[in-house]
């Protein structure tokens, strides 16, 4: 093996190079810098059994993986390196077959070794090029998979109206920016003339979420930043739309993808979400770590909290996922936790007088 320093900048996709000769490696890494990935390391040849405690150290980090396999110089070995490699870092690997030959029957048995990609020699960086930047397309559009390191998704939604589900979010994202140095973004879902950017005294701003979610196929770090406004807390905030001018629907799909990005980029996410259990919260509810659901201690708002609870567990929501907090429960409150608790048979874990 051939180690290679890894480059500063090249985030959490990395390449490595199995049975390339040296100009085909070097063409390798020329591609790999241009496109900001790691180049992790090159064998010369087909070492056997070909595993994660050989790369154990170099993957530590690493969310996703491409490997370059040529398929000329032994193709048992080329398939046996293949099916070695696919397991890696929870099945987040792509395998690219590298040969002289078009032949259909080679192009098959690569594809069923696992190569989602078959590139033609003399290998050119620009080919390739193409196969990285649509694979990091295909993993950020991708569902989370277990063990891939991403940020927490914290869903809150108020029951009835006024509640306090937006101040709650707004509380704790500046705290856990503040307090706790975490890397915070708080969305805001509301269709229109949302409360986030309001609490925290912040002014317009040019784009909100909604436009972002129209340019999700090509949503990006660079993207992102134009759309996010920065407050002096330190959080970060994607607006809704500050009019009541008529803006596109939202696509479940697109938000989905959204928040897979988003969890990716931040160490917590957390989400503002419009009132009910419409398609766009149910998305938002399958990708979150955490609901919390926020109720008053009057009796209109506890009947629709018991509601709120039985149909999100009629859904299969894991009732360890779901967080009750009993908003403004001042210490004279006729209700008690307790018959909250029975209420709606599930445990209140926060009250507070936000």
């Amino acid at each position: 093996m051939i180690p290679v320093a890894p480059h500063t900048e090249g985030g959490s996709l990395c390449l490595i190079t199995v049975g390339l000769d040296p100009v085909a490696t070097e063409t390798a890494k020329q591609a790999a810098m241009q496109d900001s990935v790691k180049f992790l390391s090159a064998f010369p040849g087909y070492p056997q059994n070909l595993s994660h405690a050989q790369l154990e150290k170099q993957l530590e980090g690493v969310e996703a993986l491409v490997c370059l396999i040529d398929f000329d110089k032994g193709r048992d070995l080329a398939v046996q390196a293949a099916t070695n490699l696919q397991p890696l870092l929870n099945g987040r690997t792509a395998l690219i077959a590298l040969s002289r030959e078009e032949n259909p029957g080679l192009i098959l048995q690569a594809m069923r070794a696992g190569c989602s990609e078959y590139l033609t020699k003399p290998l050119q960086a620009g080919q390739l090029s193409t196969c990285l930047q649509k694979l990091r397309a295909r993993w950020l559009s991708s569902p989370l998979r277990p063990g891939q390191a991403a940020g927490q998704v914290l869903a809150f939604l108020s029951v009835r109206g006024g509640a306090g589900s937006t101040t709650a979010a707004v509380h704790l994202g500046t705290f856990l920016a503040r307090r706790h140095a975490q890397k915070v973004l708080i969305l805001d879902l509301h269709p229109h003339l949302g409360h986030v950017a309001l609490l925290l005294g912040m002014g317009s701003h040019r784009y909100n979420f909604h436009e972002l979610l129209r340019n999700v196929t090509r949503l990006d770090l660079s993207l992102l930043n134009g759309y996010v406004a920065h407050h002096s807390s330190g959080v970060d905030v994607l607006l809704s739309p500050d009019s009541l001018s008529e803006t596109d629907l939202i696509s479940a799909d697109a938000l989905g993808q959204a928040i897979r990005f988003l969890a990716n980029v931040y160490h917590y996410v957390l989400i503002d979400c419009p009132g009910g259990l419409g398609e766009l919260n149910q998305t938002t509810i399958a990708g979150c770590n955490q609901l919390f659901l926020v109720a008053t201690p009057e009796v209109p708002a506890l009947r629709d909290l018991a509601r709120y609870v039985d149909r999100l567990l009629e859904w299969y929501v894991q009732p360890e996922k779901l967080k009750v907090v009993i908003n403004q429960h001042e210490s004279d409150c006729t209700v008690t936790l307790e018959q909250i608790e029975k209420a709606i048979g599930h445990p209140v874990v926060h009250r507070s007088a936000l």
